[in-house]
């Protein structure tokens, strides 16, 4: 990415003129405010009519077009610009709110260059134009330099022709001419894009150091070969022919393009491609400059991840909080209903199922929360290596005998310890486990898991940005299987997103491995070729002391007798709390007004050992109503009740004098267990 010396740097050489078109005043303001911080001269135009026009006698360097636009949108503007010979080499910048692949291709089949995505991030903006004014620079310089050397030659020809007197003069022209052609040699070698020269055929003549960095060949081995050999599968044929098909007609193409190194890998690059022509017109031969953009497109695509995580998350604020009022008095009553009915009782297996439908539909609410990191979870020194093997136990009794589970750890004893939550980790491997086990059902194969040390150095941080410098511990889970293309590989971390048939995934599990590892401040990797497996690696940070997590276990169910006072504003929860406690031993006062609440606790403050409130109530939220109850009884213990964890953390729940939060849905279970430790906490004061 272009950095803000240089942006200036290309500004200040030439003062290039910019035009925005754009329907939307908001977005002209946005654009021209970046722009005007750098020498630029900058030309707006409200619609694709009056930009084709204003590019037309203006002549700007570059153009930035809005696609949706009334009348002339930006596809039918961009093919004038190209029609017209006076703007046809302008290169064209689109600004758009379309993620889709198809508005894209379209808009580079329309003549763009590039796009930069809406809403505008002003880093990116001041980016791409840089890019491009640059590129734009160079290729003008080629031009103009064959160009000159051309007309020169046809000079210093026709001077030939008079008195030998005039030889002398000939002879310093033409070592000016050298002269310039070795300034501009010099400037091919040392620029950083990769540069490569081709005759009408493709067949390289040239490339500049910039490419053999790139391209990993040597001038010796690439020189003599036939562009072909930078060609990968990831373009089609009719992509390739529509390059050629420019510039065969004497036109510039940019666009961006994924070239094979000569070790086999790909890369991302930005090119723009040009002809040169001799003195007659014809094309003698191309040139082309690459930038490598594969950080930059990676970058791109986690940011519409992290967008998508973002659009999830907002979605699940919104409904977290009723939807897990309504499961906690579906799972709630279901589990009264059965306490009450005996075991030989048709009606129990119906309710059995409800309850079963009812857990599920709470562990989806939960993963949606994680993989969109809004859970709130306690975290505590964990040992991965024994949450492997408990991992890998469960797996060897459930997986077909031509599955062969391979383990490798190479830490030392208490070397693998983080900061966890273990059961979380614990799901994480077994998605990972289940998924790679389904890839080598049909054939069978190998499983493998290791753990190792890595330290996340600077070219480690670089690679993976959600990472900081430190030791980490690196979970790696490969296998044998099918594997998986491009194309799968960049979606597997969607929501809903899966390969497998009806029944046999809900595509959650992957995107709730990256929002568990992300929300531990570690990373997730995939790499994958069809044919050739899948490897997962799994980067989380280590710790070097701490007592590590035991493995808990179900307590049995605890009952009291305290004074228990109960609020919760649906009518529903305020019966099911008063009838699980009760159940419990517990003496429960239910009211479902927090004003009649801090009321009743006003006139009576001693006579509860024990306030249990709902989170979001009209009129006195449960925070406010915490507080008010301290005011009144400064050691009153607390249980606030919430479907959101984001509405309030543990700290700030202890600040305001909160001994616990109970995440809903809750069951008599978690109910039961922690009433009894609160109110014994509190005795033990």
């Amino acid at each position: 990415m272009m950095s803000d010396t240089q942006l200036r740097a290309v500004s200040a050489a030439r003062e290039p003129t910019i035009l925005v078109i754009d329907d939307d005043p908001l977005n002209l303001s946005i654009v021209t405010n970046y722009l005007e911080e750098y020498n630029f001269t900058i030309l707006v135009a409200e619609d694709g009519e009056i930009g084709a026009a204003r590019a037309d006698y203006a002549r700007p360097d570059l153009i930035l077009l809005d696609i949706m636009m009334p009348g002339v949108d930006g596809y039918e503007t961009c093919r004038r610009l190209r029609a017209q010979d006076s703007t046809r080499d302008i290169p064209v910048i689109f600004m758009t709110a379309l993620a889709e692949t198809e508005h894209k291709v379209r808009g580079f089949e329309a003549g763009a260059v590039d796009y930069i995505t809406k809403p505008f991030q002003r880093e990116e903006v001041l980016a791409r134009v840089g890019v491009h004014l640059r590129i734009r620079e160079l290729t003008n310089r080629l031009q103009e330099a064959n160009e000159t050397l051309e007309r020169r030659v046809e000079e210093r020809t026709a001077e030939l022709q008079l008195a030998n007197g005039e030889l002398q003069a000939e002879i310093i022209e033409r070592k000016q001419a050298e002269e310039e052609r070795a300034r501009l040699a010099t400037a091919l070698e040392q620029a950083a894009e990769s540069i490569f020269i081709t005759d009408a055929r493709w067949f390289i003549h040239y490339v500049n150091p910039a490419f053999e960095r790139m391209n990993g060949y040597s001038r010796n081995e690439i020189i003599g070969q036939h562009t072909r050999i930078l060609k990968n599968d990831k373009h089609d044929r009719a992509f390739y022919t529509a390059i050629l098909k420019t510039l065969k007609h004497g036109e510039v193409w940019s666009g961006r393009l994924a070239n094979r190194r000569k070790d086999g890998t790909f890369y991302e690059a930005e090119v723009t491609a040009s002809p040169i022509r001799d003195k007659n017109g014809t094309i003698i031969n191309y040139v082309s400059i690459h930038r490598d953009i594969t950080n930059e497109t990676k970058l791109e695509r986690e940011l519409r991840q992290a967008q998508k995580m973002e659009a999830i998350g907002t979605l699940a604020a919104g409904i977290a909080h009723d939807f897990n009022n309504i499961l906690t008095a579906t799972l709630g009553f279901t589990q009264m209903a059965l306490n009450k009915i005996p075991a030989d009782n048709p009606v129990r297996r119906d309710l059995e199922r409800v309850l079963e439908s009812s857990s599920r539909a709470a562990e989806l609410v939960r993963q949606i929360l994680t993989f969109s990191r809004q859970s709130d979870v306690e975290r505590k020194p964990v040992q991965v290596s024994r949450v492997v093997d408990e991992v890998l136990k469960l797996l060897r009794s459930s997986l077909p005998a031509t599955i062969k589970i391979c383990q490798d750890n190479t830490l030392p004893v208490n070397r693998d310890k983080i900061l966890a939550d273990a059961t979380q980790i614990h799901q994480v491997l077994m998605n990972l486990g289940t998924n790679a086990a389904h890839a080598m059902r049909t054939n069978g194969g190998i499983l493998n898991v290791g753990l190792t040390e890595i330290e996340a150095d600077a070219a480690l941080v670089s690679r993976y940005p959600d990472l900081s410098p430190g030791p980490y511990v690196r979970l790696a889970v490969s296998d044998t299987g099918h594997g998986m293309d491009a194309a799968i590989m960049e979606r597997i971390f969607d929501p809903y997103f899966t390969t497998k048939g009806i029944g046999e995934g809900t595509g959650m599990g992957l995107a709730v491995v990256q929002g568990i590892i992300k929300s531990h401040g570690g990373a997730v990797t995939v790499y994958s070729e069809p044919g050739q497996g899948t490897s997962f690696h799994v980067f989380l940070p280590l710790i070097r002391d701490g007592v590590v997590q035991e493995v808990a276990f179900p307590e049995p169910l605890i009952t009291g007798s305290e004074h228990i006072l109960f609020v919760d504003d649906e009518q529903a929860l305020a019966e099911l709390g008063q009838e699980m406690l009760q159940s419990l031993g517990y003496k429960v006062t239910a009211t479902t007004s927090s004003l009649d609440a801090l009321k009743t606790f006003r006139n009576h403050p001693h006579t509860y050992d024990l306030v249990i409130t709902d989170m979001t109530m009209p009129g006195l939220t449960g925070k406010k109503l915490a507080r008010e109850l301290v005011n009144i009884r400064r050691n009153t213990p607390i249980i606030l009740c919430t479907g959101f964890s984001e509405f309030i953390n543990r700290k700030q729940a202890r600040d305001i004098g909160i001994r616990e939060i109970l995440m809903k849905p809750y069951v008599v279970n978690s109910l039961a267990t922690t009433v009894r430790r609160v109110l014994d906490q509190n005795s033990a004061l």
